[in-house]
């Protein structure tokens, strides 16, 4: 299971390097690389969740993506305790408490996940990729988007957070996504192909992001900070474990892999992004972002490799 994994990252470094490479010789700045986020959350990361809900109905399927859904959501929950605990146990205070916790669970699962799980196990897997994403998209605008504002004066109402929370591409389209699958309506060909070649992007301008990112950290200074460390152990190496051992209870098979792979995912790319509409620390977040990704290479290998079906 592991050449797979091995292979796929392979591919996906060599697009972040593309990224790295278009920054340093000011062909894509970090201003516009912000843009390429937004085609890709509000464009083919929607358009993905449709089409890969595009597939003859099963009760079976049905009833495990409702249990991933449950699944994800316990543990993000769990996670965001852990990562509370080890920040406290480490002095740390809000609002950067809050970054460590809510940052930890908020995996990703969108522009690292999807590709990964693709290698794994093909379309099958991605359904419920789906539902990890649909739940950690929620889970994001509640939970963590509270951690994330405390200390920081920039709370928002519960109203707004619901809102925020479901009245979204993301939720939109997986809800859309999972109506035609259980009604089994198949989309005209015309939208589907459109659909479906805005989908195909999102491996490709994802990478490319994440290396506009890379490519603007002060390498040797983060390296130097012991708390990415600790989160990115946490992040790589615990929370894939801990999500073996607590979801294993009520899943099996390729819904717990997809699960165990999401959750070992390194932070996500739009992290920094997030931390600063709430008034939190865009730097620190990027720091996590970097040294996760850069160690996911390793350990997402070794996560398949050991916690996964075959």
């Amino acid at each position: 299971m592991a050449l797979p994994v091995i292979y796929q990252l392979s591919t996906m470094v060599l697009l972040m390097v593309v990224g790295v490479i278009l920054n340093k010789r000011n062909l894509l700045s970090e201003s516009n690389a912000k843009g390429l986020s937004i085609v890709l959350t509000r464009v083919a990361v929607p358009a993905n969740m449709v089409i890969l809900m595009q597939r003859p109905y099963s009760h079976e399927i049905l009833v495990g993506f409702l249990k991933t859904c449950g699944g994800t959501f316990l543990l993000c929950s769990l996670g965001a305790l852990l990562f509370y605990i080890v920040g406290k146990a480490l002095g740390m205070r809000f609002p950067e408490l809050g970054l460590f916790s809510g940052g930890g669970v908020y995996s990703n699962v969108i522009f690292m996940g999807q590709p990964l799980i693709m290698a794994m196990y093909g379309e099958e897997g991605l359904i419920f990729c789906v539902a990890v994403m649909f739940t950690c998209n929620v889970f994001l605008f509640t939970v963590c988007s509270v951690l994330f504002a405390i200390g920081s004066g920039k709370r928002k109402s519960v109203g707004r957070m619901l809102k925020e929370a479901f009245v979204n591409l993301i939720c939109i389209s997986a809800v859309i996504g999972l109506f035609c699958f259980v009604q089994e309506i198949t989309l005209p060909a015309p939208l589907r192909d459109a659909l479906q070649f805005s989908a195909n992007t999102t491996v490709c301008l994802s990478m490319i992001y994440i290396g506009t990112l890379l490519a603007v950290a002060n390498i040797r200074e983060i390296f130097e900070d012991k708390l990415v460390y600790i989160f990115s152990f946490l992040t790589l190496i615990v929370m894939p474990i801990v999500t073996k051992l607590v979801a294993g209870l009520f899943l099996d098979g390729i819904a717990l892999s997809v699960l165990v792979v999401l959750m070992g995912t390194p932070a996500a790319a739009a992290l920094p992004s997030f931390a600063e509409i709430y008034g939190n620390d865009e730097k620190r977040a990027s720091e996590f972002v970097f040294v996760s990704t850069i160690f996911s290479v390793v350990t997402l290998p070794l996560v398949a490799e050991f916690l996964c079906i075959g």
